[in-house]
């Protein structure tokens, strides 16, 4: 037996299919895959040893098998059929349970649930009422429960019973002790693994995974351990780890070199190019260009190694299409020309299966990029063309004959995007409908989102914009449906969310609000898709679906708050604002602003806020801008010309998008005044998140930690931070209940024994830190390194206190937005999610220290009295240093706007 474990998820293609690199997935981490290896060397293993069943039996399932690899599923099954029948004449109950299991496995990947169920209750029923001398020994028993049990895992994972799954798979994982089987154990554990991260239970997920790495590095090298961290290298590029999946496949490499195993090593090198694209994409899209070349060149090598490697045919052409991807990513156009003409000869040579429809549709794929990014005659545009539905057509005659309803799905709705590309829009919508068809009837979300996605375009272009709404937003429901699924349906989907999913999101608000003046029904959807929006984000940028989404009334929560949203558009800013009251919205488009006016503005008031010698006049005038933006147009409905005593509304809650993130509201300015000098501001990612319990004000009990000069502050090349201890010191003079950790001292270490030791509601960290829109490059520095946001979970939310007991409020005072990226905004947000905590402040760019300590101070000042809110809390001491300060340089927003409030302000 052997460690050819799947992934627990399909790498399904529809997806990759919208991806820039267009990666078609490595045969041999599609789901069941191994399962089947291992039950048919089982098969093979009782009979040498037995001699009781006939060859003819044993034949068909290995003939059934190898149509199985070959991804010829129907035939697959009639094989298994027959051998089936045999055994069940002859008696023979384990042989019939395992065939059962492969059946089902196979039916599976024909989508055919209900025959694939049919087979694991007969499986198991045989199970249940056969003696146990039916069986060759106690191992081989056990052995063959947990293996109908995987199958009836995977079958319970496509049905979307999660958790159901994870028990069977740890029921399969303590049979597979009974039976010693230690390899099998791993496989259990790496199945395990996924659901937990499927589950939400990410820090579990891990444990296990890092459990997992420890048992293979222990094993002698052979091909078991080879294979097995092949797989686990996957994984890891799958949950975003992409530098601990490059390392742990050069590991698989280093042994399938040393043993020289060929088509282990191609297969490798085909896993680690996918890595390091990745790793490129995810670069790029943090405009880290130089990095990004750097390991697409490396990708490049890597598949060329994988093509030199291969001696099977399936795996040479799924390098090709990655090397082609690679090549017109990297605008190598003039080289594309001859590798096409072997990629087209080699994929007409491969047997009718779903790798090779697969392979037709990613070169159908490549082609279409080509021929956007070229300046081609028309005639080589139509042979293209040609090319195409060429290509496409066999796909589908091919997927048809093989009863593949999947496959057949994918390469009628890639059909339906080529008509869309020229303009054929009659045989686009005629294609795509029969790929949405067959996709519903499959309960295949990750397809049917993008054909119906693909319908809505099309109708839009036909102006019939209400049938485009309609396809939108089954799409979009489709799509909220998937959320776990979306980080977790390959690895390579993280890092075309842009590209894939946000476009949906966009595109249905540009559609809703198209109108001068759109209905309330449309503008409540709107609100709805902008709010699902900030959740996909957060779930992108954490590459998992961490958040978990609540149903909040904001007017019960606060019924003196009014919530802004405003909108980029690719061609005008759109702005929502619910009042007080039921579903009560009005909104307001500004055309012909571009998200590049819009970043142009933001940046430069970035720059100017962040210098503290921008005249005050200057600033203003800048500011006010966005004030005729975001608020001018609402001024009544906002009661801005009242007193706050006079008015209802005295909140305004902001759920910011793009770059709008690193800006602080409170200094908008309307020529005469400040927004912060009317109302308390605060921000959210989504009201989705938000807690509906205030802050108890009796009750504060704070962990202050912080450092001067950290060595950790050297080695990020930071200065330190004179004004720590004055900081440190103040805050404990305004609250009576406090633990500090000072210098030294602060350490995760004593920060985690803390939070263990103690209730506290509020954790203040003086230190340096940075928001990223990277997560990797999102953190705070505790005296030796820093602490990354994705770990903060670990330090500050124990599931066993904080359920009862959560973080009222993460204060960070000396942090600051990563220049020049515009969605940095989301690292603030992410760590306000990921701490566990109800409201988080912290500054958006680092300000002088001395000011920064008495900021804090008169923050714990304002919020020790009982009526105040965190949000009025805030207020009263920009408002202090706005007009009270006697340092008459603290008045200007540099010192204190860049303090925002995230989350709960009350």
């Amino acid at each position: 037996m052997g460690l050819y474990f799947s992934l627990i998820l399909p790498i399904f293609p529809s997806v990759i299919a919208q991806n820039s690199s267009q990666l078609i997935p490595d045969s041999s981490s599609q789901i069941n895959l191994i399962e089947a290896n291992l039950i048919l060397k089982n098969l093979l293993q009782q009979n040498s040893l037995q001699q009781t069943q006939p060859n003819s039996a044993l034949e068909l399932v290995e003939t059934g098998k190898k149509y199985y690899d070959a991804g010829q599923f129907a035939v697959a099954a009639q094989q298994l059929q027959k051998a089936l029948q045999i055994f069940q004449k002859s008696g023979d109950i384990p042989q019939q349970i395992q065939v059962l299991s492969l059946l089902s496995l196979t039916q599976q990947k024909l989508g055919n649930w209900e025959q694939a169920k049919i087979a694991l209750d007969t499986g198991l029923t045989l199970l249940a009422q056969s003696p146990s001398n039916q069986f060759s020994s106690h191992q081989q028993l056990h052995r063959i429960h947990a293996q109908i049990l995987n199958s009836l895992g995977h079958w319970q994972l496509a049905q979307g019973q999660t958790e159901a799954t994870l028990t069977i798979w740890k029921q399969s994982e303590k049979l597979y002790r009974q039976a010693e089987d230690r390899v099998s154990i791993i496989g259990s554990q790496i199945n395990q693994a996924g659901v937990l991260q499927a589950l939400g239970l990410y820090r579990r997920a891990d444990n296990l995974l890092s459990q997992i790495e420890t048992q293979l590095y222990q094993q002698p090298d052979s091909v078991l351990k080879a294979t097995g961290l092949l797989n686990l290298g996957n994984i890891r590029r799958l949950n975003g780890d992409l530098q601990k999946s490059r390392e742990i496949l050069n590991q698989s490499l280093a042994i399938a070199q040393q043993l020289n195993l060929p088509q282990l090593k191609a297969k490798t090198w085909l896993n680690r190019g996918n890595t390091e694209v990745a790793i490129a994409q995810h670069a790029e899209d943090l405009k880290d260009i130089k990095i990004s070349q750097q390991y697409r060149q490396q990708a490049l090598t890597s598949y060329q190694q994988a093509i030199n490697s291969a001696d099977v045919t399936t795996t040479k052409v799924q390098a090709q299409l990655n090397y082609l991807s690679v090549l017109i990513d990297t605008n190598q156009i003039a080289s594309t020309s001859p590798l096409i003409e072997q990629i087209n000869t080699a994929i007409s040579q491969l047997s009718p299966s779903r790798v090779s429809i697969y392979a037709r549709v990613n070169l159908v794929k490549s082609l279409l990029k080509i021929a956007k990014g070229l300046d081609e005659t028309q005639d080589k545009t139509q042979d293209n063309i040609q090319l195409q539905v060429k290509l496409l057509e066999t796909a589908i005659a091919q997927a048809r004959n093989l009863a593949d309803q999947r496959a057949e799905s994918y390469a009628l709705g890639t059909l339906g995007n080529v008509y869309e590309q020229i303009g054929d829009r009659t045989k686009a919508k005629k294609n795509t409908i029969s790929a949405l068809v067959i996709a519903q009837a499959l309960n295949a979300l990750d397809m049917s989102y993008q054909w119906q996605w693909q319908m809505g375009r099309l109708l839009q272009a036909e102006k019939a914009t209400q049938q485009a709404v309609e396809y939108y937003t089954e799409a979009f429901k489709n799509i909220s449906n998937l959320r776990s699924d979306l980080v977790a349906l390959n690895p390579e989907i993280q890092f075309s969310f842009r590209e894939s999913v946000e476009p949906v999101y966009r595109q249905l608000v540009d559609l809703l609000l198209q109108s001068p003046q759109p209905q309330r029904n449309n503008l409540i959807q709107a609100r709805q898709v902008i709010e699902a929006l900030q959740l996909a984000e957060l779930d992108n940028y954490f590459g998992d679906a961490c958040t978990q989404p609540k149903q909040i009334n904001i007017d019960q929560l606060d019924p003196n708050a009014a919530v802004i949203y405003p909108i980029i558009l690719p061609n005008r800013l759109e702005v929502i604002v619910k009042l007080p009251g039921v579903d009560d919205l009005i909104h307001y488009a500004h055309p012909n602003i571009s998200e590049t006016q819009i970043d142009a503005i933001i940046s430069q008031l970035q720059k100017s806020l962040k210098r503290r010698s921008t005249s005050l006049k200057e600033l203003k005038t800048q500011s006010q801008q966005l004030y005729n933006w975001l608020i001018q147009p609402f001024t009544d409905a906002l009661e801005t010309t009242k007193t706050r005593e006079q008015s209802q509304i005295k909140n305004l809650v902001f759920v910011l998008d793009s770059s709008l993130r690193n800006l602080p509201m409170a200094f908008l300015h309307d020529g005469q005044k400040y927004l912060i000098e009317r109302y308390a501001i605060s921000v959210t990612p989504t009201l989705q998140l938000l807690e509906s319990k205030p802050l108890q004000r009796g009750k504060i009990n704070v962990l202050i930690a912080g450092a001067t000069d950290a060595p950790s502050f050297k080695k990020e090349g930071l200065g330190s931070i004179d004004n720590v201890a004055v900081e440190l010191d103040g805050i404990q003079q305004k609250i009576q209940h406090h633990q500090v950790l000072e210098n030294q001292n602060f350490v995760r270490q004593n920060i985690q024994k803390q939070i263990n030791q103690t209730a506290f509601n509020i954790v203040h960290f003086a230190t340096h830190g940075k928001f990223s829109s990277n997560p990797e490059q999102t953190y705070i520095l505790d005296w030796n390194e820093r602490i990354k946001v994705k770990d903060l979970d670990k330090i500050l939310r124990l599931d066993f206190q904080r359920t009862a007991n959560p973080i009222e409020l993460l204060i960070l005072s000396a942090c600051e937005t990563a220049t020049g990226d515009k969605r940095a905004g989301l690292g603030l947000a992410g760590i306000a999610i990921r701490a566990g905590a109800r409201t988080t402040l912290a500054s958006l760019w680092q300000i002088n220290d001395a000011s920064t300590a008495e900021f804090m101070i008169r923050f714990y000042q304002e919020l020790n009295r009982h009526h105040n809110t965190k949000s009025e809390a805030l207020r009263n001491t920009q408002l202090a240093f706005l007009k009270e300060t006697n340092n008459q340089d603290y008045n200007r927003p540099y010192h204190w706007a860049a303090f925002i409030l995230v989350g709960n302000w009350l």
